[in-house]
Parts: structure tokens; sequence; C-alpha cells
């Protein structure tokens, strides 16, 4: 079994839509002894969430990413089960790993190996019932604080929900995605789980 790392990832650019898979999530990469092509990374259609919560979907003029229409921009293969940024840098946690990559090539930069596990102590999922509630451990804080991005599940997948701080109403519901984070400007969205990471901003306005 070939034990090369592998390379960039192809990108899908593209913005289904407030309600949204991973592409990779669907992927069977092969048993033991073999590996065959990985899938392109990015975001497909999906149905809308039933978690009891108003559906406000996309504002097509706000400048914060994933909170308006989005283009992935960058992705790469190796885990994160959490992620923020730090200027130009982001950095990930899964499993006995630390990394970093640098934005937007998402290049592996750096990777650590602790004597513990970083991955231990993260906070679980929300449960979608619980989302309206006061607190939401683990949530992350948009830039000036208007949306929530909140590791959530569904019977079979995990799902990175962002919400409107005021009502918790649904802005995007992306499943197969654990980590989220914002970079300080706002203009950048991190997203990630097993499967890898996928780096978005803003799509350009049309016209």
């Amino acid at each position: 079994m070939s034990t090369r790392p592998p390379g960039p990832p192809q990108i899908l650019t593209d913005d289904p839509g407030p309600w949204s898979v991973i592409s990779s999530t669907f992927a069977y990469q092969g048993g033991p002894g073999r590996r065959r092509a990985l899938p392109p990374l990015g975001l497909m259609i999906s149905p809308a969430p039933e978690a009891g919560l108003p559906l406000a979907g996309l504002d097509a003029g706000s400048p914060l990413a994933g909170v308006g229409p989005v283009r992935v921009v960058g992705g790469a293969r190796e885990p994160a089960l959490t992620l923020r940024f730090d200027g130009d840098v982001l950095h990930g946690i899964s499993p006995y790993v630390l990394r970093t990559w640098p934005v937007p090539e998402l290049t592996p930069a750096t990777e650590e190996r602790p004597g513990d596990d970083p991955a231990a102590d993260l906070p679980p999922a929300i449960h979608p019932g619980a989302l309206d509630a006061p607190e939401l451990p683990g949530a992350v804080e948009s830039p000036g604080g208007e949306y929530l991005g909140v590791y959530t599940r569904e019977p079979r997948a995990d799902v990175v929900a962002i919400l409107r701080s005021s009502d918790r109403a649904i802005v995007r519901w992306i499943r197969g995605a654990r980590a989220v984070a914002w970079s300080a400007d706002g203009r950048r969205i991190a997203l990630g789980n097993q499967w890898g990471i996928i780096l978005a901003e803003p799509r350009p306005a049309e016209g």
C-alpha cells in the first residue's frame, strides 16, 4: 500500500446555498492495500435541516464569510477537529497532533505530536434541540458577535450550524463538518473534520 501523502486536493469552488454537505463525506477510499482517487473538497447541495429553529438562509449583503454566498478558495487533506486563525496562519487539532497551515495556500507547515492528546478535552456536539439554549459550550463567535458557529450532530452526520446570535435562526447548515473558525476580519471562514479542511471567502458580487 502506498504511504505517500496525497497531493493538494482539487477544489469545488461553487457555493450550493445555505444547506450543504462536505463533498468528501460520501467518499469511499478503498480497502486495505489500495488507494482510490480521493474526491475533490468543497460543498454540495443538501436538504434543509429539521432542527426546530427558524431557517433564515443566506444574507447576500453580508461581508462576513459564510453568512452570504462564498467561494471555496483552498483545502487540505490533514484532519482538524477544531480550528483557529492567528493572522495568516490556521491552527488545527486532531487526535494527538497539532498542525498549522499558511493562509490561503494551506500547504502543511508544521506538525507537532505532544505527549498528551490535545483533542481529548474538546467540547462534545450540542444536541440540535438545544441550539436555542442561553449557553452553547464550544460555540465560536464571529467577529462582531452577531453570529455563532456551533458543532452539532444529526443521527448520521457531524454538522456545523451558523446561527444568528439574536434569535438563533439558522443561516447555514453544513453536514460533514465539525470545526469552524473565522479570521479576525471575518473575510475568511475555515471548516474541518477528519476529511481535512476547506477555506472560503465571500463570493464577489456579480456584474
